[in-house]
């Protein structure tokens, strides 16, 4: 058979018994919030998953690569339905340290507590949501940020070192003050965004009556699967991950969909939400 067209979509030479039909199939990596109250689906954040993702695809031919940018190509694939599964199989110390306190009530409201270095205190009837993520900072990278605040009093100055607050982690700054020294705020979504990874402190500011908002860690995102088709050129899926986080909610330490929400509240319970910021080591 000569004299056939080259397939745009196919690095197959024209002869080949396969050439007819094949194509490029893009793979985009993004968390997902929530199941909304219509039914099972899940909503696209449209913020890509860092960290090591495995990517499957099964059907006329069967291949798996990794990707750590939240975006992976198959090119060349022959045409036809796929299954296209994704996992997350890297790991990130600050998340395996948090999830090692899931479960635990050290951090829950009602207790006056110390930091697991023995250096700072936190009074009874407060929320503890900033010093468990100010502990597992400091377990795993040896040093967290905190927030040192002064009253002034007839006798003398009175100051207080605590952990840096949620508002703090929420705020975008990266200049020389910026209050959570030693990270750095990333942009994640728009054009220029960067992947977000595991590992990562994610803040919501909110006025409460006795906190700055809410804060966590991002933990690993949920396995998940789609169907693709192939059908020669170049087709694009999106993968949505289910987005989880590690923090103490004043009760105990747990593993949830908390910032990864759009069902409840997303003001204050989504990423998406444009009081929220997140923030890698430096």
């Amino acid at each position: 058979m000569t004299g056939l067209p080259a397939n745009p979509g196919s690095r197959r030479s024209a002869s080949s018994s396969t050439a007819s039909c094949a194509g490029r199939l893009t793979v985009n990596l993004v968390w997902g919030n929530d199941m909304d109250v219509s039914g099972s689906y899940m909503r696209n954040s449209r913020v890509a998953v860092g960290g090591e993702v495995t990517v499957r695809v099964t059907g006329p031919e069967m291949r798996e690569e990794k990707t750590t940018s939240g975006q992976i190509v198959f090119e060349d694939l022959p045409c036809g339905a796929y299954m296209v599964s994704a996992i997350f199989t890297g790991s990130d110390p600050l998340v395996e340290r948090a999830r090692r306190a899931v479960g635990s009530t050290r951090w829950n409201y009602a207790p006056a507590i110390t930091s697991l270095d023995g250096t700072l205190t936190m009074d009874k009837n407060t929320n503890k949501c900033n010093f468990f993520v100010y502990d597992m900072i400091q377990q795993v990278h040896g040093s967290a940020p905190t927030y040192t605040y002064a009253r002034r009093f007839t006798l003398g100055l009175w100051t207080r070192t605590v952990p840096d607050l949620a508002g703090s982690w929420a705020e975008f700054d990266n200049s020389a003050s910026d209050k959570t020294e030693g990270w750095r705020n990333i942009t994640y979504k728009g054009a220029r965004a960067e992947a977000v990874r595991p590992g990562s402190i994610l803040g919501i500011s909110a006025a409460y009556s006795d906190a700055t908002g809410h804060v966590g860690i991002i933990s690993y995102p949920a396995p998940a699967t789609i169907r693709a088709r192939v059908a020669g050129a170049r087709h694009t899926v999106a993968v949505i991950m289910q987005g989880k986080t590690i923090s103490a909610d004043g009760r105990s330490v747990v593993e949830n969909d908390w910032g990864f929400r759009t069902s409840s509240s997303p003001a204050t319970n989504s990423l998406n939400s444009p009081a929220a910021g997140i923030e890698v080591k430096k």
